[in-house]
């Protein structure tokens, strides 16, 4: 089974991008924000009545991959480079996904100490993917 879990959008402002959501969408913050020291991030997931709709992302400073795709998209439409960032994927057996997408001659990513598994952009049309083990 493949299931989209959530998305994550990347926003120049995390708590603008909160309030955005709470006003026009309805969603609720499901806890505090928080910090990724790995990708150097701030992050709320959001959604209703606790289930998770989407996660915000926010670059801390400019040491990160989160800011270097957001400079990369910055257009005059777009003046911070805010859009879709990854989405998070649900598969049965995420390992035995990634060994399809490798036999398919896809790229992917496997963290050490992790049970996520990454796709690369370049293997999925220019989206980035994480699986995880469906719950």
């Amino acid at each position: 089974m493949f299931k989209v879990k959530y998305h994550t959008v990347a926003v120049h402002d995390l708590d603008e991008a909160v309030e955005n959501h709470k006003a026009r969408f309805g969603m609720e913050p499901l806890g505090e924000p928080a910090h990724n020291s790995i990708g150097n991030f701030r992050f709320v997931a959001l959604g209703y009545n606790g289930e998770t709709a989407l996660h915000l992302i926010s670059p801390v400073d400019e040491n990160g991959p989160i800011y270097r795709l957001m400079q990369d998209r910055v257009n005059p439409l777009n003046p911070h480079g805010e859009g879709i960032y990854q989405l998070v994927c649900e598969v049965d057996d995420p390992e035995a996904f990634a060994q399809q997408i490798e036999a398919g001659g896809g790229r992917v990513t496997r963290v050490p100490n992790s049970e996520a598994i990454w796709v690369h952009p370049l293997s999925s049309n220019f989206v980035l993917m994480e699986l995880t083990k469906s719950a």
